[in-house]
């Protein structure tokens, strides 16, 4: 049987021949699957490398993660903090890694400089944001695979170098917030908005097109 999921790499010093899973998070917005603990093959197009896999406690978790040793990392060509297609045979149990350095997806807009966050529980946070920031709730920052501080807005051509301000609380719905001087810039209103992230040059981009 064929599952397909998508995972980040983190690469663990002293980690050898070992992967840890941490996947079926309750709260992750990426598809995922869970692997019995045991020997598997790790691939890459023709590169692959045998490990012990072992699964993490994942119920209160946001992100798929896999955690590999320097040396696999290396055998397979995978990056520290990228994200992967991932598909797994169990009838080989193979574990075989395909590049997506873009997300995509459409997210809630809001529009302010005052983010008020509001959890299942009904906890409430409130900050503020300047016209050179851009705040991505966390669940929003591990549906697009966000990695850096400083990202770059692009709408056609018109773009704007921003600072990320990520929210913590796991428990907020994704959405993104942008000042209304931003809005105007790029002509967002309070919707679902197509949005791409590419991890590689942090150029996030608003109604990407196909």
């Amino acid at each position: 049987m064929i599952s397909r999921a998508v995972f980040d790499v983190d690469v663990v010093p002293d980690f050898a021949n070992q992967a840890l899973l941490v996947a079926g998070c309750g709260g992750s917005p990426l598809p995922t699957f869970t692997v019995p603990d045991g020997n598997v093959v790790l691939r890459r197009g023709k590169a692959k490398a045998r490990v012990s896999l072992t699964n993490s406690d994942s119920s209160e978790c946001i992100d798929n993660r896999i955690e590999v040793g320097v040396a696999t990392a290396r055998t397979l060509g995978l990056i520290n903090k990228r994200r992967y297609n991932v598909r797994f045979d169990s009838v080989e149990r193979s574990i075989s890694f395909f590049r997506k350095p873009v997300s995509r997806t459409s997210i809630a807009t809001r529009i302010g400089s005052t983010v008020v966050e509001i959890n299942t529980n009904g906890d409430r946070t409130v900050t503020r944001i300047k016209d050179n920031e851009i705040h991505v709730s966390a669940i929003g920052v591990v549906l697009l695979g966000i990695l850096k501080n400083q990202l770059l807005l692009k709408r056609g051509v018109v773009t704007k170098r921003v600072r990320l301000q990520a929210g913590s609380d796991i428990f907020v719905e994704p959405f993104i917030q942008v000042t209304p001087n931003t809005a105007n810039m790029f002509g967002l209103v309070e919707e679902d908005t197509p949005v791409a992230f590419n991890q590689i040059s942090s150029v996030l981009r608003i109604h990407p097109g196909k």
